[in-house]
């Protein structure tokens, strides 16, 4: 019966990549669709699109063992959130650092660096952090986009309450491609058992402005929403009226950030056998076996900072820091080599903010 499974999930996702890849070209998002860099990103592709991204740095390190540049970089220019959402461990991890800043020229530095990188693709200038909390946000990014290449784009994930329609505006004239907003219920009693300390009221007329705007060709917009216990029978009415709306929805599983959140196994649907053996086929196919994370992204804190991982809220590996090393320098050094080679051969166990992680055990793990 497995290998029946696995053979049918073999043809399958051989069939649908190639499709989806190929035809990409041809869809038309709802939103942003005069943009050249994200008018093609639809709620069917935006998973995707990062996997094939990510892949060529992959492919290219397995084939040579070649020098990588991130082809997706994270940067977090406030250290700060204005929420506890069940589904994040910030309140009992960074919450509980020194309020800190990312002062002007490191990040100038950093976005520099990824400017004259061809193998670089998006800008995301958040990390474990609700970017909109930076009153200098739009200034960043209209940094960045004045170097930027053609194809190099910027992303932000927010919560969405600091997004009413003047700072939208703000955000899409400094070049920002694509905005995901996490929401996650359909309901206000479903958002106040989530979350804490965010208004439902006020997120929900953002949004609501934010569909009407005439702004919307210019940027993609999504909607994320993370399935868990408590929230997994409102998906289908929010997916129907918010794309009934114009807008994308995308949608993703709990994880467990690296074994740091708390309660997370009281948070996990029922997954059956079935679900959890067809989810780890299609895993190792779709990441090739490892993890992205180690071959085609990077993470920077507010003080230059490298982490391994930004599911590891608690830091446990630095890789270096970009106020003394270039990011090419810290994405190919020794330690950051060894960690390939060990996710190469599935032996995350090794690697200690990989450990516990539910990724790697519930999308590749044999």
């Amino acid at each position: 019966m497995t290998i029946v499974l696995d053979r049918f999930i073999d043809i399958f996702l051989v069939i649908a990549n190639f499709c989806l890849y190929h035809l990409s070209p041809f869809f038309r998002s709802r939103t942003g669709w005069e943009n050249p860099r994200v008018q093609n990103i639809t709620s069917l592709t935006y998973l995707l699109r990062g996997t094939w991204i990510l892949n060529g740095n992959l492919n290219k390190w397995r084939t040579n063992k070649a020098s990588l540049f991130p082809n997706i970089l994270q940067v977090q220019t406030i250290n700060r959130c204005n929420g506890k959402c069940g589904m994040c461990p910030y309140p009992y991890t960074v919450h509980l650092e020194a309020r800190e800043i990312m002062d002007d020229v490191l990040y100038s530095k950093i976005v520099h660096e990824c400017a004259a990188e061809d193998d670089f693709h998006e800008l995301v200038p958040m990390v474990q952090n609700e970017p909109l909390l930076d009153v200098k946000l739009e200034e960043r990014i209209a940094e960045f986009k004045s170097i930027a290449k053609p194809h190099q784009s910027v992303e932000i994930v927010t919560n969405g309450t600091a997004l009413t329609p003047a700072r939208f505006e703000k955000l899409v004239k400094s070049g920002l491609d694509t905005i995901t907003i996490s929401l996650s219920a359909f309901t206000e009693e479903t958002y106040n058992k989530l979350i804490e300390g965010l208004s439902w009221k006020q997120v929900t007329e953002n949004l609501e402005c934010l569909s009407k705007s005439p702004l919307l060709s210019q940027i993609n917009v999504f909607l994320r929403y993370v399935r868990q216990l408590g929230n997994e029978q409102e998906f289908s009415p929010f997916k129907k009226y918010w794309q009934g709306k114009g807008i994308n929805v995308s949608n993703y599983e709990i994880n467990n950030r690296a074994g740091v959140l708390q309660g997370y196994e009281d948070r996990t649907p029922y997954k059956s056998f079935f679900f959890q053996r067809a989810r780890k086929g299609m895993g190792r196919k779709i990441f090739k076996g490892t993890c992205p994370h180690a071959f085609g992204i990077m993470h920077i804190l507010k003080n230059g900072d490298v982490p391994l991982c930004a599911n590891d809220w608690e830091h446990r590996e630095y890789l270096g820091n970009v106020r003394e090393q270039t990011i090419r320098e810290i994405y190919n050094s020794p330690r950051m080599q060894e960690i390939r080679e060990l996710m190469e051969q599935g032996r995350f166990d090794e690697i200690a903010p990989c450990k516990d992680c539910s990724f790697w055990k519930e999308w590749l793990q044999n």
